[in-house]
């Protein structure tokens, strides 16, 4: 039989192939399900199940998953539109750099699109209306005696009215799985598609193709045996057919869709599907029945045993003719897997790899070497399943197990490059982890607020948690270099002054500022304020009663007071205290210069005896003490955050062990877990300060935070500023429970979770995934895998998944790190067994 290509024309989502039949075309939005969330995907599957019985009507269907390009300059495009003009040139310097040395480590970059085409045909041919019935009749003998000349004959647009009305039947059906008419443009380019494959090309290009002559357009030279190579004016590629030949016995858990995805280049996963008549697979498998029986009864009869192998197909034998006793529907379909490589050495490889990986989990599979053009026509768009070889017979159950459009896909259409998605279990390094992948991670950090079609949540805020070392400053340096690209106003709290001192060390370095001279006036150019004890000009810089109003003002005072002073069982110096925290918040809106200082001075010069020695105790605390920066005289200036890009720094914080109770915290612990209340409030100013700019808060180590009094109020109230305000925090800790408090859950949209081995359960009840409280599952096992550098990332879409981070630029990764290697470090790593 001569080997063509069933395409003729298209209108809307309907193919017209030569012999005339009539195929509609969907994309099937996938779901984006963990890898460890079982249950997620048992419901999938249950789910396609019933969707593929529904289907026995039109008797033939396909099933694609091909790799499709992104288009990074696009995107880009659509990022510069958000890029501060002040930062242009720094900016698109990096977004261009970030695609191009993403399209040299991967070539094409692609994401996968899951199509689902069904043939009409049974339906279209057998109308009611005499009429329709001789025309068709006529126009199928015509195209057959048209196909043995090859010869093509034009179709009138008004040819595919006729069958829309059994169209739209479909595609009420089709919208259970969440399935989309393919455009025009996307069925042309679906079909193709299979002609260019993985040559560089224009899909918007591509898809303007019309005649089969351009759409078929390409040189297919199958003559080295097992491979096909592909010509077109784009390029040439090499390609070939790894064909599943057996299933385990059961197809539970074989998710071949899903298998497919994680290997480390893009791959095509193409299935040809028909519906069995159960009359026929009845008399089939009695006849078998009878013959297994009869070999078995003659073997034990010679004296030997029945083989296992006899013993497993008879009980498969037996089931099967229970499922068909019990009306499940029976289909027979063919898998293949198509690799593509730039070399056929290439192409060979891949195809080892993708054997071996399917054989980790009990499928076989095979490279034929005589068929792969017979292969190729097969698989085409349209084409019927035909042939016996590599055929599976399965229920729609069985056939469900394939796992069809499940994805982990995470992150934003538009933003930045953050890293890779991980489906692996465990990686040993972080280059493994990345390069393992080719599914890329865009983040932008300022659209959750912004309306986003499909997106969960509207909240703008980020939540960074995690174990020291695991790689949260890392990370939240990369989203502070985002920032400064875009149009937002950014404060980044940094109590331990770190950022500062790192970056300060590259951009004053003479090799760094030759080398990379962009990124160093960039990092010079931000508003490093370093709030010192001993600098006078410091003090007071934070006094709520000066920056703060009315009764915001007052109880932010008196739980600074309570923070370092204790008043259980003093009244009378309590109601003192609070008497003179009124007096000087009055005078402030009377417009007298005081401050909380004043407070102080008042208590001390008090006639009781017990409030002046309070008084007193408190003038000492704050003297010569981290304190002086929150008390002042009401005559200090505030901080000044005009710039694009503040960074803020404490210096010579005590900052107390995570681990440590707070009611053991000594003196130095104590003021500095009362510095972050006025703090926290002065970022939520700043968050209110411009109702029109779009602000972003990063506070690192806000555990410290969340350990004072009233400090989970005091996050609440910086969340709360959120959309209302344009503003966005990035709250960064230790703890996930410094998130997800009962008075204010979920109102971070965005969550980047670092392992936390005392928290796993926690960690994944927060993520939204699947938890086991008796003993850990596979979601625990993968968190507890994790390694520095690799995170949770739940998305504005409410999609969860591991992160690898990954930084494209040296200098980029210089400036961020923390730790200082000794001599003694290097050596330790360099001699690890």
């Amino acid at each position: 039989m001569a080997l063509q290509t069933p395409f003729k024309a298209v209108q809307d989502n309907l193919l017209l192939t030569k012999t005339g039949d009539i195929w509609a075309y969907y994309q099937v939005s996938p779901q984006f399900i963990p890898t460890g969330n079982q249950e997620g995907k048992q419901k999938v599957k249950n789910d396609f199940d019933y969707f593929f019985s529904q289907l026995e009507k039109y008797h033939d269907f396909e099933l694609q998953m091909i790799p499709k390009g992104i288009d990074l300059e696009g995107i880009n495009n659509t990022l510069y539109q958000d890029i501060d003009a002040n930062r242009r040139k720094v900016a698109h310097y990096y977004i261009d750099e970030s695609r191009k040395m993403l399209q040299k480590q991967l070539g094409r970059v692609t994401r996968y699109d899951f199509i689902l085409g069904v043939k009409l045909k049974k339906n279209v041919m057998h109308e009611n209306d005499a009429k329709s019935q001789v025309t068709n009749a006529i126009s199928s003998v015509e195209n057959t005696i048209l196909s043995i000349f090859n010869l093509v004959k034009e179709v009138d647009d008004s040819f595919f009215e006729r069958f829309k009305v059994a169209e739209n039947d479909l595609f009420q059906l089709a919208s259970s799985i969440k399935a989309k008419k393919l455009s025009e443009d996307e069925l042309v380019y679906v079909n193709r598609y299979n002609f260019i494959r993985d040559m560089e090309h224009s899909v918007e290009r591509e898809s303007q193709k019309r005649d089969i002559h351009s759409i078929t357009d390409s040189i297919i030279d199958p003559t080295q045996a097992g491979y096909i190579k592909l010509q077109t004016a784009e390029g040439e590629c090499y390609m070939t057919h790894v064909v599943v030949d057996s299933f385990h016995a059961d197809m539970r858990y074989s998710h071949v869709f899903e298998c497919a995805q994680y290997f480390p280049f893009s791959t095509e996963v193409r299935i040809k599907a028909q519906f069995r008549e159960k009359g026929t697979m009845l008399r089939k498998t009695n006849t078998t029945m009878k013959r297994m029986k009869v070999m078995g009864k003659e073997k034990m009869e010679q004296g030997g045993n029945v083989e296992d192998s006899v013993k497993q197909s008879r009980a498969l034998m037996e089931r099967l003719e229970n499922q068909l006793s019990a009306d499940e529907k029976f289909l027979q379909w063919r898998c293949g897997i198509v690799v593509t490589g730039v070399t056929k050495e290439a192409c060979k490889q891949r195809a080892k790899y993708v054997t071996r990986v399917l054989a980790q989990r009990k499928i076989v599979s095979l490279q034929p070497s005589a068929d792969q053009l017979q292969l190729f026509y097969q698989f085409l768009p349209a084409e019927p399943l035909k042939g016996r070889n590599w055929l599976q017979q399965t229920t729609t159950a069985g056939f469900a197990e394939n796992l069809f459009a499940v994805s982990q896909r995470i992150g934003n259409n538009v933003g930045f490059y953050l890293g890779r998605l991980n489906r692996l279990q465990r990686s040993d390094t972080m280059k493994d982890s990345v390069y393992s992948s080719r599914d890329i991670v865009l983040f932008h950090p300022y659209v959750a607020n912004k309306g986003i079609e499909g997106a969960i949540t509207d909240s703008p805020h980020i939540s960074i948690t995690g174990q020291t070392g695991k790689g949260k400053s890392f990370l939240v340096d990369m989203l502070l270099m985002f920032l400064s690209k875009l149009k937002v106003k950014t404060l980044y709290v940094d109590p331990k002054t770190a950022v500062y001192e790192q970056f300060k060390r590259i951009y004053e370095d003479p090799v760094f500022q030759k080398k990379y001279p962009l990124f160093c006036e960039e990092l010079k150019s931000f508003n490093y304020v370093n709030l010192d004890a001993d600098d006078p000009e410091c003090h007071g810089v934070l006094d709520p009663l000066v920056m703060l109003e009315g009764s915001e003002a007052k109880d932010t005072a008196q739980a600074i007071i309570e923070q370092i002073y204790n008043l259980d069982n003093k009244d009378d110096i309590k109601r003192v205290l609070l008497q003179k925290i009124d007096e000087v918040v009055r005078e402030r809106e009377e417009g007298k210069k005081v401050g909380f200082m004043h407070v102080i001075e008042r208590m001390i010069s008090h006639e009781n005896v017990a409030v002046s020695n309070a008084g007193k105790l408190l003038d000492v605390e704050v003297k010569h003490s981290i304190l002086q920066l929150v008390f002042s005289k009401g005559e200090t200036k505030g901080l000044n955050t005009d710039a694009d890009t503040t960074i803020l720094g404490i210096k010579g914080l005590d900052l107390p062990d995570k681990e440590v109770n707070p009611d053991s915290y000594d003196s130095g612990e104590k003021k500095a877990v009362a510095l972050m209340i006025p703090l926290s409030k002065f970022c939520r100013v700043f968050g209110k300060e411009n109702r029109k700019q779009q602000t972003a808060i990063i506070f690192d180590e806000a555990w410290m935070l969340a350990a004072a009094r009233q400090g989970a109020k005091l996050i609440m109230e910086m969340r709360r500023v959120g959309r209302q305000f344009n503003n966005m925090l990035i709250l960064v800790t230790q703890s996930v429970n410094d998130c997800n408090t009962d008075a204010d859950s979920g109102n971070f949209g965005v969550n980047f979770a670092f392992d936390e081995d005392s928290e796993r359960k926690d960690i994944l009840r927060y993520l939204n995934l699947e938890v086991n409280e008796k003993e850990p599952n596979a979601n625990e096992t993968m968190l507890a895998n994790m390694i520095k550098g690799e995170c949770l990332f739940k998305d504005i879409y409410g999609r969860t998944g591991k992160l690898a981070v990954h930084c494209l630029f040296e200098e980029w990764t210089e400036a961020f790190k923390t730790v200082e290697h000794t001599h003694s470090s290097e050596a330790e790593s360099k001699f690890a067994s």
